[in-house]
């Protein structure tokens, strides 16, 4: 049963058939069924159809949850593992608890602000953590605007506080949660208000009873009636005699049968703790027990709390510590990855220095051969040159040896002349 449905969505068509003709309203009987008919539309020759769907058992329905879950093999994986995976805790309670999330009513609620009961609820309940205070009174604002009898129950603020610091991060689920156990769990807790609710102490007894008579015997032949032995369980739904991974497993059982289950289990709380109830005489007897019980617990929880820090800070140690050897190998790794860079910088520093030299005295190799090429061309010049010039000379003194020829012909001629 969930707190509320959404009202922007119009319920399905359903045919309402009431059989019995008893006028006794407790004997009333209604059956619904929820065929859906359809007309086909209107012309010549053609006939209402009513199209009914498959078959379906009251049964298969009841164990369908929202996000695709089945109740019946969540109860089969809690049975077989005594608690849901805490991963997915939250997202199982919130599908068994079938809650609409509904954040405009929910906002309609806080707008009103902090009700002027709950404005001094850190006097009477002090919480060392500001933010659970606030979570704590924003969600028993909510819940006194919703409905203004629980502006006056004072047991109120230790039914939601487990939740409030179980869901301190999601108000709105929180409230929903808190509104949905009260409706469910709680909804007969009111009929004798403001005592507590006798009828359920009496179904505890009742039950009690049945399973340990010895027990119920002595807790009245001491004067302990269920007002002091149940009621300090149920409201404070176990939160003080529980550890917290205690708590959750047993709201694993609650949320997963039906509402009586949390009366079961205060019985069953109760006669597992017989032997030291059975060793009480006095009501102040069993008031010191539950009370050295509780601080147990407390001691328990604030122990496992201590291993649990100091597993937490061990492991903590060896994660650092394998953090600091991880990077004092990294750093290792990476002063080696650096020398080696150093040595291939070193070779090719040399390397590049060899290149340049090699190229540099490859240029003066090709200066200097063409400083031999330009010489050579300058011998070859010159050498022309001076064969031309040698050339032009042997002409020249071809011809001066032709003209003293000539000269020493004409001469002869006129000696010869001379002479005759």
């Amino acid at each position: 049963m969930c707190l509320s449905l959404d009202l922007t969505q119009p319920p399905p068509s359903q045919v309402a058939v009431v059989t019995g003709a008893d006028q006794d309203l407790l004997n009333l009987k209604v059956k619904v069924r929820s065929d859906v008919v359809q007309r086909a539309a209107k012309s010549s020759g053609r006939q209402t159809q009513v199209l009914k769907p498959p078959p379906w058992s009251a049964e298969d329905k009841e164990n369908e949850l929202p996000a695709g879950l089945n109740k019946k093999r969540l109860v089969a994986l809690l049975k077989a593992f005594g608690e849901y995976p805490a991963k997915y805790r939250m997202f199982v309670w919130r599908s068994l608890l079938c809650l609409p999330e509904n954040h405009a009513a929910y906002s309609s609620l806080t707008d009103k602000g902090l009700h002027s009961a709950y404005m001094t609820l850190h006097d009477k309940y002090p919480i060392k953590s500001h933010k659970l205070q606030r979570g704590l009174q924003r969600v028993l604002s909510a819940l006194a605007h919703w409905a203004a009898i629980f502006g006056e129950v004072e047991y109120l603020p230790l039914v939601a506080f487990p939740f409030v610091k179980l869901f301190q991060n999601n108000p709105m689920l929180c409230f929903e949660v808190v509104a949905t156990v009260i409706v469910n769990w709680c909804q007969h807790w009111f009929e004798y208000f403001p005592n507590p609710p006798l009828n359920i102490l009496n179904m505890a007894e009742n039950v009690l009873a049945h399973h340990d008579k010895e027990l119920l015997q002595h807790l009245v032949d001491c004067g302990i009636t269920s007002q002091l032995y149940a009621w300090p369980l149920l409201e404070t739904l176990f939160s003080e005699v529980l550890t917290r991974d205690e708590w959750l497993r047993l709201f694993d059982n609650i949320f997963s049968n039906h509402p009586s289950f949390l009366i079961m289990a205060c019985v069953a709380y109760i006669t597992c703790c017989r032997e030291p109830l059975l060793l009480c005489s006095q009501k102040l007897d069993f008031e010191e027990v539950s009370a050295l019980h509780a601080d147990f617990v407390r001691r328990q929880a604030e122990e496992k709390a201590y291993y649990t820090q100091q597993e937490l800070l061990q492991n903590a140690e060896e994660q650092r510590r394998n953090i600091l050897a991880q990077e004092e190998e990294k750093l290792t790794q990476q002063r080696a990855k650096l020398a080696a860079m150093k040595r291939e910088l070193k070779v090719k520093e040399l390397q590049l220095l060899d290149a340049t030299r090699r190229r540099f005295l490859k240029h003066q190799q090709e200066l200097r051969a063409s400083q031999i090429q330009r010489l050579d061309q300058e011998i070859s010049r010159k050498m022309d040159l001076r064969e031309r010039e040698t050339a032009a000379a042997v002409q020249d003194l071809e011809v001066r040896q032709m003209e003293m020829e000539a000269q020493r012909r004409r001469l002869e001629q006129v000696t010869n002349t001379l002479f005759l």
